[in-house]
């Protein structure tokens, strides 16, 4: 049962890939600005991030979550910054980015995400530029996911942006596609992971490699870093503390160049791994 709802979801979601990537013809990929929204793998995140990732895990945690970001860069703090929340299978972000290209940016993301049988998530987002730069002031994107986690050692997903293909500089841009896989060969206290991203007309060679590992080293705290084939990699950690947590994740460029840190605080509804032990209820 597992392997053939497995397969059925395989089979549409790249059914609709195949047919999407028949239209396009002379296609450029999307390229938006970087910072505040930090990189996680699009078949491990989990939580508000999802919203920007990939929307089908809004699907898989329900739990109600908000969090701020702020980035450092350059000596100065939260000049870029943004909010996002989720909770019931939706999600909704906003991020701020100072002078980008002479203009500030100013990005809304709404996601809804719901399950679709044993282990397999499906959702959808709708990303706009308020404003920005001339090329994307105004432009608007549709998106769709895939989660399956049906084995806690295996999850897979998939991710089709740009699904209208927003004209961008007088240009149809094309599709953009990623697909992630992470799994736990080495036990509980580590997960790697694998991401491929590119455009529809761009072939394997010229797509982008992203690979990476969360580490366990104790409940409530994970440490995160990734690394792709353009030499860019990305350090972080997250601290639980109770219901609320704190986090950072620095971007670097080769010989350790810094494009930025995003420091995150939020909260969640319910009960998460925590560095703090809950006090002992008192007995009457």
């Amino acid at each position: 049962m597992r392997l053939r709802t497995f397969v059925q979801a395989g089979f549409i979601f790249l059914t609709i890939q195949l047919i999407l990537s028949q239209t396009l013809s002379g296609a450029n990929p999307v390229n938006l600005p970087t910072g505040v929204h930090y990189y996680r793998f699009a078949s491990l995140v989990d939580g508000p991030e999802a919203t920007w990732i990939n929307p089908a895990a809004l699907g898989f945690n329900r739990m109600i979550g908000a969090q701020i970001t702020g980035d450092f860069y350059d000596g100065s703090f939260a000049h870029n910054w943004g909010f996002s929340t989720a909770g019931d299978g939706v999600g909704f972000s906003y991020r701020h980015l100072d002078d980008i290209n002479g203009e500030d940016y100013k990005e809304y993301m709404l996601g809804v995400g719901l399950r679709a049988g044993y282990g397999i998530f499906i959702g959808s987002s709708y990303r706009h530029v308020k404003d920005g730069p001339d090329d994307l002031d105004g432009t608007h994107f549709w998106n769709i996911g895939l989660l399956i986690r049906q084995n806690p050692n295996l999850y897979m997903a998939a991710v089709l942006s740009n699904l209208n293909r927003e004209e961008i500089g007088g240009n149809r841009t094309d599709i953009g596609q990623l697909y992630s896989a992470s799994c736990m060969p080495f036990g509980r206290h580590i997960r790697i992971s694998a991401d491929i991203s590119l455009s529809t007309k761009q072939s394997l060679s010229d797509a982008r490699y992203i690979y990476g590992a969360e580490f366990y080293p104790a409940p409530g705290l994970t440490g995160y870093i990734n690394f792709d084939n353009d030499e860019n990699y990305e350090l972080g950690v997250r601290v639980n503390l109770n219901q609320y947590f704190v986090g950072l994740q620095s971007r670097l460029a080769t010989g350790g160049v810094h494009r930025g840190t995003s420091l995150t605080a939020g909260m969640v509804s319910g009960p998460q791994p925590s560095i703090i032990k809950p006090k002992p209820k008192k007995i009457k």
